[in-house]
């Protein structure tokens, strides 16, 4: 077994792919999402194959037809009416690399049945028990930088390190060689999608291939730990575990649960925590106000998540013939949920361009709402509570005055590509 440093480099090619497939250099997308919400807040078509960029709504490029929400009202609704609006057609999309056992592409009833056997996985207890066990990771990787004085934080911490942290989290071995491996296969998972049809084939090709793989050597886990005693408070742990009324998980069920959870998690908690971080830094009295009342931690991190979601777009599926706004949407029809302007409503946060910690708290719908709340949002939280507790006893921590300035960028993923920092 080793343990140690994730190979940063391999990582960034990985998620130097996945933003070129997803994220693109579009620095400013609200400033077209606020023209929407006035003017056309239900559109007909897919906003995203503006950006030329796949979309959940038709990931298959089936021709299906799309319509896109950006009001915070419609999307809430849309995600908390399970019934009229569904989130199957979101099996076409990440959902056929996991066996069609995605959770949000879940009908209610198998759905309500798995999230009752994994609540207590997610409960305040177990989260609070991740929280025991990231601090000190975190703590160990930016230690690690301290004596160096400088970083590029997205190489050197922000991709190797929510990995090492995920990975603790479900409860796999510490072996550095084999993380590496399971990331480059989640993310590989994540650029299945092309809009050009034969790149399209080709990494489609490969994603199922890392999605067996995935599979497979998590499967040997599993196994492993249920023949030692299903012991830990991991998610592993707590899956084993798990009883609802007599019914259990098998491995095979615990295999698949895990694997979902694999391609996002990391890579999600990336780029918010960066768009977080930059916010953080370039507003210096903020960031100093956080170091000294560490309690303001979690209200910065749920800033964060409104202020520069991860990923901008949802998507559902209308049941029955629906209108909203006046705009008939015939059943069949794919609707593409603009999370990223929602979160941006002017009717809903006062001056929603600001990055207000004090502001009050709003049902965040960047990770969904309803009953297919993603449980990932709880697995990204913990991650950036420990990221930036550890990152604010660097001392002076602020940006490097003599290299480029952090950009956001990308459509339907968003964060920067690289944070230049110096501390003393």
């Amino acid at each position: 077994m080793t343990t140690g440093h994730i190979d940063a480099a391999t990582l960034d090619e990985d998620f130097a792919a996945v933003s070129e497939m997803f994220g693109t250099d579009i620095r400013d997308p609200h400033s077209l999402y606020r023209e929407y919400r006035q003017a056309q807040p239900v559109m007909e078509g897919d906003i995203l194959a503006r950006f030329n960029v796949p979309s959940q709504a038709d990931y298959s490029n089936l021709g299906r037809q799309v319509f896109t929400l950006f009001k915070y009202q419609d999307v809430l609704a849309v995600l908390r009416d399970s019934k009229t609006f569904t989130s199957t057609l979101l099996n076409e999309g990440l959902g056929q690399f996991l066996g069609g056992f995605l959770l949000t592409g879940m009908e209610d009833g198998r759905h309500k049945e798995i999230r009752s056997l994994l609540a207590p996985a997610f409960s305040p207890r177990a989260i609070q028990e991740w929280k025991l066990m990231l601090g000190p990771v975190a703590q160990e990787a930016v230690t690690a930088l301290r004596p160096v004085g400088r970083a590029e934080l997205v190489a050197d911490l922000l991709l190797p390190l929510p990995v090492r942290m995920i990975y603790e989290i479900m409860g796999f071995p510490r072996d550095t060689e084999q993380m590496q491996a399971f990331a480059a296969r989640a993310m590989k998972i994540l650029v299945g999608p092309q809009r050009d049809p034969e790149k399209m084939r080709l990494s489609m090709e490969v994603a199922f291939q890392a999605a067996r793989e995935l599979y497979d050597e998590t499967l040997d886990i599993v196994r492993a730990r249920r023949a030692a005693g299903s012991e830990g408070s991991d998610l592993i742990g707590y899956l084993l575990r798990a009883n609802d009324k007599g019914r259990t998980l098998d491995d095979g069920e615990i295999t698949e649960l895990i694997r979902q959870f694999l391609p996002a998690a990391a890579e999600t908690t990336t780029r918010s925590f960066g768009s977080m971080l930059v916010a953080l830094l370039e507003r210096p009295a903020l960031l100093q106000r956080v170091r000294d009342d560490r309690n303001l931690v979690p209200k910065v991190v749920s800033e964060g998540m409104r202020w520069e979601t991860a990923s901008q777009f949802l998507a559902r599926q209308a049941a029955v013939d629906v209108e909203i706004r006046g705009v008939k949407i015939p059943a069949g029809a794919a609707l593409s949920l603009a999370s990223g302007s929602a979160n941006r409503d002017e009717e809903i946060f006062e001056n929603p361009d600001e990055f207000d910690i004090d502001r009050p708290q709003r049902v965040n719908i960047g990770f969904g709402a309803g009953a297919h709340l993603c449980l990932g949002m709880q697995i990204a939280r913990t991650e950036m509570e420990a990221m930036l507790n550890a990152l604010l006893d660097l001392p002076d921590l602020r940006l490097d005055p003599d290299a480029p300035p952090p950009t956001i960028v990308g459509a339907q993923l968003r964060g920067p590509r690289a944070i230049h920092v110096v501390w003393n």
